[in-house]
């Protein structure tokens, strides 16, 4: 038996991967995200002249995270290339081409506990008023009051959204379905966006392109949150932004937290508890300002 049939090529094992991938049928999303991050890998392996799936080992791996670190990527950038190169390893256990994954020993990189900042009132009204299209206002209203992921909300149909009721039905990571919702003023502007493109169909998608009139893609609604930050000038005006705007803003609302998690999709909690950590420290802040006896006596 030669060595390849024992221990596959890196490329041939990370080919039948996807394979697997695409016969379990993962989300687009999901094997786009393992093709890019351990392509990137598979293309740092070539330079090291790493050829068989068997040559690797865990010093190649730490070398790997610190050739991404010194690239300055930000630590849970490295953290989710890590977890990509891990699925993979594993797979390869799970096919007997290794004996034990080099990731086994390895100690995932650690991720900066920090909330990044979300959007205020007055950067939504301002981003409001840099929109042309109804389609736009529409895009910030329902993008901000359903709390979607990007590939969640351009994925969306028709017949996903019940505009008597608010209900809109989101096919999640994983493929798991929720509910969230949109209030009155976002169902609205969503209204009026349709009567200027036509009310879509319950399988077609409900954001499109002005001009080609194609369903938005992941990128094009980047593309315009961007258009409208620089429009307003607000830095860093992205789908996840927006996501994290949802958030904080419904907790500051007395929204409870597992309440928040179903709509948003979270699998547990923890992510949530940094800004219900925020909205307290709201409540610190108001007391400093306003407290009854040091703003009176």
């Amino acid at each position: 038996m030669s060595l390849e049939q024992r221990f596959p090529l890196l490329q041939q094992s990370f080919d039948i991967f996807l394979l697997d991938a695409e016969s379990r049928s993962l989300t687009q999303s999901t094997i786009t995200y393992y093709r890019q991050r351990v392509g990137r890998f598979l293309d740092w392996c070539e330079t090291q002249n790493i050829t068989f799936i068997n040559e690797l080992n865990t010093n190649h791996l730490r070398s790997y995270l610190v050739y991404l670190q010194r690239k300055g990527l930000a630590s849970q950038s490295q953290h989710t290339a890590a977890s990509a190169i891990r699925a993979f390893l594993n797979f390869c256990v799970t096919e007997r081409w290794l004996d034990e994954s080099p990731m086994a020993r390895l100690r995932m990189p650690r991720v900066e506990k920090k909330i990044l900042s979300a959007l205020d009132v007055a950067e939504v009204h301002r981003l409001l008023s840099a929109c042309v299209s109804e389609r736009d206002k529409a895009i910030v209203l329902c993008l901000l009051d359903t709390g979607c992921r990007a590939s969640e909300f351009v994925g969306l149909n028709g017949g996903d959204v019940n505009l008597k009721d608010g209900s809109v039905r989101v096919l999640g990571k994983g493929r798991k379905e929720r509910i969230t919702y949109l209030g009155v003023k976002a169902r609205k502007q969503l209204m009026r966006y349709y009567t200027r493109r036509g009310t879509p169909g319950d399988n077609e998608p409900v954001w499109i392109s002005e001009k080609g009139g194609t369903q938005l893609t992941y990128s094009g609604l980047h593309q315009i949150l961007k258009r409208l930050g620089k429009r307003a000038t607000i830095e860093n005006s992205t789908p996840h932004r927006f996501r994290r705007t949802f958030a904080l803003w419904c907790l500051r609302s007395g929204m409870n937290i597992f309440s928040l998690q179903r709509l948003m999709g979270h699998s547990d909690i923890d992510v949530l508890q940094k800004y219900l950590a925020l909205v307290e420290r709201d409540l610190q802040d108001a007391h400093h300002n306003h407290g009854a006896v040091d703003t009176t006596l």
